[in-house]
């Protein structure tokens, strides 16, 4: 019997998107937007399944590879809900003060951008949903069906934590910082429709999906950085592993 390499179908539909939008030149749109359509429902199958293909495989690889991310973003948490001024790496650089029109320079930077990959947009995203921690999980079960409805990670995809303090509520308070966790799987435009020679024409193009809450209500920031270490520990067990 036949014999394919289903490995290879992210690189098809990859080089077939791209010559769909860069390569009309070539008189083969036609054709190449069957080849697309075909690629892209096997690709929307397979991709997910690189990341693992049991729950088991998912919750073990996800938290292998993005144990380090989920680090950073721990550490962050913390430095956002305190108010530790000895690392300086999140102060106003002093040195751009002529060039800000910022009042209080003194003020510590709060948001944080992290630009990843798609393979660990697809394992961050594994720990949020098969994660085994002992805590709460960190998605609400709409949240959940969300992120299984989505077929493709694409450009632009974001995953956003946002930290909101209750001043009224005293410091030793769990629920004095909440966690809200929203979720987009990128842009929505098609290479059907952002061909070389129509994207002029069309600001669809820059369209992406809206950014939807999927975190669990009233997920505290204590319990998000519970669930961080646990996950952090079994990934780096998880060296040992594999």
């Amino acid at each position: 019997p036949d014999k394919f390499d289903l490995s290879r179908i992210p690189d098809v539909h990859d080089n077939v998107r791209f010559d769909v939008l860069h390569n009309p030149h070539l008189g083969l749109t036609r054709s190449l937007q069957k080849l697309y359509q075909l690629a892209k429902v096997m690709a929307d199958c397979v991709v997910p399944q690189e990341y693992g293909t049991s729950l088991e495989e998912k919750r073990d690889l996800g938290v292998k590879i993005c144990h380090g991310l989920l680090e950073k973003i721990k550490y962050d948490l913390n430095v956002a809900r305190t108010d530790n001024k000895v690392d300086m790496r999140y102060m106003i650089n002093m040195k751009y003060e002529a060039d800000l029109p910022i009042n209080t320079m003194g003020r510590r930077i709060r948001t944080r951008l992290y630009f990843t990959s798609e393979s660990h947009l697809h394992t961050v995203l594994n720990v949020f949903r098969f994660s085994q921690c002992s805590s709460k999980g960190l998605l609400s079960e709409h949240g959940i069906s969300i992120v299984n409805a989505t077929r493709e990670l694409c450009y632009l995809t974001q995953i956003v934590m946002r930290v909101f303090e209750d001043s009224r509520r005293p410091l030793d308070d769990p629920r004095r910082f909440r966690v809200e966790i929203l979720f987009s799987p990128g842009a929505t435009a098609t290479p059907y429709h952002i061909e070389e020679d129509e994207r002029e024409r069309d600001a669809s193009r820059f369209d992406t999906e809206p950014l939807v809450v999927i975190g669990r209500e009233g997920l505290t920031c204590a319990e998000v950085e519970a669930f961080f270490e646990e996950a952090i520990m079994a990934g780096k067990a998880g060296d040992e592993k594999y």
